[in-house]
């Protein structure tokens, strides 16, 4: 498993007497881009807080990208994960308020939430290029709670690449976001996407929208059980997102993204 980055075998999730995810498997390999995609409580979220190991399975087996989590040191295996979620970005405002735009970015090269140490010149110098990357950079010296929502999210994207990450999972960032911010965000994530091309990216979304090209494979979720997993133009037909949502929608093409309708709609693409 040389190439494999991330292998779900059978997991499921219980919480409670409720049963959140039931036999998933799924296997990210070097290369691969992901999107995970379903409507609201199918279990994204869970199942990527599973697959970095913040809670534990109730069946089956997580191998991240050097071994099954019961046979590593989890702790520093997850640091060569880059994460960029709600719980990040709510744990910084409450917590990290205080923190600069550079101080968030560096913050990534320990998988840390704060630094803890005196950061090198070539440090300071990676994460620049990260802000200017994303867009970023006039927020080097501002505070996280001075920042829009957007920014606070290009500062949390580009922060997942401090460490030269093995595997980057955007845990929805595109929440709570203008349509400005977010196509800007997903523009950062398409270059983000060719420039660390040999780096599996996993997006979460309920929004087919920002799926961008780049994303090569879809992981498609319902009711916690595993809908469809295949290459992405096989998996957003209208068939299989008619059936992750459970209504009725129509799908337009349009230059690389998939827009997704009520059925008999007359919206452009772009909208929501």
């Amino acid at each position: 498993m040389s190439d494999v980055r991330l292998q779900m075998e059978a997991v499921a999730f219980r919480r409670g007497e409720a049963t959140v995810l039931q036999g998933i498997d799924w296997r990210v390999r070097q290369g691969e881009h992901w999107a995970v995609l379903g409507p609201n409580g199918s279990g994204k979220t869970t199942l990527m807080l599973a697959a970095s190991g913040y809670v534990p399975t109730s069946g089956g087996r997580v191998f991240l990208l050097e071994g099954y989590m019961s046979d590593i040191a989890l702790p520093r295996v997850r640091r060569r994960v880059g994460i960029a979620s709600a719980a990040l970005h709510d744990h910084m405002l409450r917590h990290r308020r205080r923190s600069t735009g550079l101080e968030v970015v560096l913050s990534g090269r320990d998988g840390s939430l704060g630094l803890f140490r005196r950061p090198t010149a070539e440090e300071v110098d990676r994460a620049e290029e990260l802000l200017d990357q994303f867009g970023a950079r006039a927020l080097r010296d501002m505070r996280f709670d001075l920042m829009s929502t957007g920014q606070r999210q290009r500062c949390l994207v580009a922060r997942c690449y401090m460490a030269q990450s093995d595997l980057v999972i955007l845990d929805e960032p595109c929440a709570g976001l203008d349509i400005a911010a977010r196509e800007k965000l997903l523009q950062a994530l398409r270059s983000a996407c060719c420039r660390f091309r040999d780096t599996p990216h996993v997006l979460v979304t309920h929004h087919p929208s920002e799926i961008v090209p780049e994303i090569t494979h879809v992981l498609m979720l319902r009711g916690g059980r595993v809908l469809v997993q295949a290459p992405r133009d096989e998996a957003l037909t209208e068939e299989n997102l008619r059936a992750a949502f459970g209504t009725p929608l129509h799908v337009v093409r349009d230059d690389g993204r998939v827009w997704v309708l009520p059925a008999g709609g007359s919206e452009e693409p772009g909208g929501r």
